[in-house]
């Protein structure tokens, strides 16, 4: 093998490399594909406010370090963000250069995932091992280099449990055609072997190696003085900032899960007012309750609701008819009667009179070659008469549901039975009181005074990521789904509210183009100043797409007023994107 080394070559899709350079220009994609394949060396620390304070949690931190951490920080000292109160910055450095030759040629392989953690601080975890040099004892140092997926698939070149050199890595090969997969640029550190080569795949969790020397090297402090602090990037908080919900409002987080976000609005409002959380699951929306549960927040609801359904269409009733504020008395009413109901958003409409119907074939596909036509429509049907209520239980078909039978109930005891004996939460369910609590059937129109879309993304600004296999149909369904979810958050803000809308991409269709998008369809909804401002202007003019289209993004004054993260700026963080709106009153 040939010199070790971290200096992995990033690709992409042929169709969205043209598209970004397009877009960026060759020489800036080229600077952010380098930065995406490293990690940002700034670890970020959200305070919990409402229990410490960052000077506290400065004095405490390095006692509660590991040693190699605690070192660290001694030379990079840790500091309160300047423009973010709660934010307690750890500086990180590197890349470093690494003598390998002290691991005697006994090397572990790791998944890329696995990988990738590593790369952010963590140690090699058991189940993240993929192959291992022969001969292996508990204590040896051994060098740890990261596999990659085989190109177009999810496949490893080696299967796991591999032995390197062994006649069965010799097969794997030879079914390769012959040619060994190249990690000689992909390896990130020197650790220490916690079992033996025969023990890391007997199924044993735990860590395997850990870390004693890295080519990057950023503290792991993901497991010290819980309900203190949470790990979140530092653009994901500014999000949170750029809402800013006053103490006593209604919020809504519309894509929830695993909580950052909710929990950062709770504490800006000092844990006073109502902080709505949406996921599509009961146990997403079960996680999102317990992190706020673990940060002492009283003031977070988390349902399971599908956001792009999540408005209630008035639905007729019989009896004298009511005006348009008794209306809204009424549905808010009726809304909280059914809080604990245990399923009820299949049968609610996600079209509302604001502009929020369903969306038409132009948008569907407008930021890109007509793939987004592909996704469905938001609207769902909706009884017009009586004999079924809105918020009746219905099934994943449509269907009523049926009370769960004797041996569902036993299966699921066995189930929590088994998950307690491992030291985990119970599995939340629609058959249980976590489940049922986690049902909502949605909110009238104009229900909050602040709503943020943190929307489901193609991630392609998350770091380190050392594959991109994003296809242009994906960014542009994406993009598609995601201008659903802002037909439903306009729909939901009050007038004279305020919308974030942010992702963690750097794809300009899931960004600027969907805010120009956005801005053409809701001629009520401006953008407006941020506060704090840390990225930089958005795109402006135009992109021209590889099927031909013409892809419009923000004039100079609306570029202004959003901000684009870019990964290869001096600033070092994750490629991010955010815009605030006003609803006109």
């Amino acid at each position: 093998m040939a010199a070790r080394t971290y200096a992995p070559e990033i690709s992409w899709d042929s169709e969205v490399r043209q598209y970004l350079e397009a877009a960026l220009g060759p020489q800036k994609l080229a600077e952010i594909s380098a930065a995406l394949a490293r990690p940002p060396l700034a670890t970020c620390l959200r305070v919990n406010t409402l229990r410490t304070s960052p000077q506290d949690l400065l004095r405490r931190l390095p006692e509660a370090l590991a040693p190699e951490d605690r070192a660290l920080l001694e030379t990079n000292p840790a500091y309160v963000h300047p423009l973010l109160p709660d934010a307690v910055i750890l500086p990180g450095t590197g890349p470093h250069a690494v003598d390998y030759s002290r691991t005697r040629g006994l090397e572990v392989v790791v998944g890329r995932k696995a990988g990738e953690s590593v790369m952010r601080g963590a140690h090699v975890f058991a189940p993240g091992m993929l192959a291992v040099s022969p001969g292996i004892e508990k204590g040896d140092l051994v060098a740890v280099s990261v596999g990659l997926e085989l190109p177009g698939s999810d496949r490893y070149a080696y299967t796991r449990g591999t032995v390197l050199g062994s006649e069965h890595e010799a097969k794997q090969v030879e079914a390769l055609g012959g040619q060994a997969p190249d990690r000689s640029r992909l390896f990130i550190g020197i650790g220490r072997a916690e079992l033996s080569r025969t023990e890391f795949f007997q199924g044993r969790g735990g860590i395997a190696v850990t870390m004693l020397e890295r080519v990057f090297r950023t503290p792991g402090c993901g497991d010290i003085l819980p309900g203190d602090f949470m790990l979140q990037n530092v653009c994901s908080l500014v999000a949170a900032h750029v809402l800013a919900p006053r103490p006593g409002a209604r919020v809504l987080d519309m894509c929830a899960a695993p909580g950052g976000k909710t929990t950062a609005l709770a504490q800006l409002m000092g844990d006073r007012g109502e902080v709505v959380a949406f996921d599509r699951s009961h146990a997403k929306a079960a996680e999102v309750r317990r992190l706020a549960g673990s940060f002492g927040l009283t003031c977070v609801k988390a349902y399971k609701m599908d956001a792009t359904k999540a408005v209630l269409q008035p639905v007729p009733q019989p009896g004298p008819e009511l005006v348009p504020q008794q209306q809204q008395e009424q549905q808010e009413k009726e809304h909280g009667e059914a809080t604990g109901a245990a399923a009820g958003a299949a049968a609610v409409a996600a079209a509302v009179a604001a502009g929020a119907g369903g969306a038409s074939p132009a948008e569907a596909s407008s930021s890109g070659c007509g793939a987004g036509a592909q996704v469905g429509e938001v609207a769902a049907a909706v009884p017009s008469g009586g004999g079924e209520s809105a918020v009746e239980s219905r099934g994943r078909r449509g269907g009523r549901t049926q009370p769960p039978s004797a041996a569902t109930l036993r299966r699921l005891e066995r189930i929590a039975a088994s998950r307690q004996a491992r030291g985990l939460d119970p599995a939340p369910s629609p058959h249980l009181a976590e489940g049922k609590e986690a049902a909502a059937p949605g909110f009238p129109p104009a229900s909050f005074d602040h709503v943020l879309c943190d929307a489901p993304c193609t991630a392609l600004g998350l770091r380190p990521r050392l594959v991109h296999r994003q296809t242009l149909r994906e960014l542009d369904q994406t993009a598609a789904y995601q201008r659903k979810l802002l037909r439903v958050a306009v729909a939901l803000v009050r007038p004279g509210g305020a919308l974030v809308f942010s992702t963690c991409s750097i794809n300009p269709g899931e960004n600027e183009a969907n805010v120009r998008w956005l801005l053409d369809t809701f001629p009520g909804m401006r953008l407006v100043q941020q506060a704090p401002r840390l990225g930089q202007p958005g795109l402006t003019g135009n992109v021209v797409l590889p099927c031909g289209r013409t892809q419009q993004l923000l004039s100079e004054k609306e570029a202004a007023l959003v901000q684009r993260f870019d990964p290869s700026a001096p600033l070092d963080t994750i490629g991010f994107f955010v815009a605030k709106f006003e609803k006109d009153a």
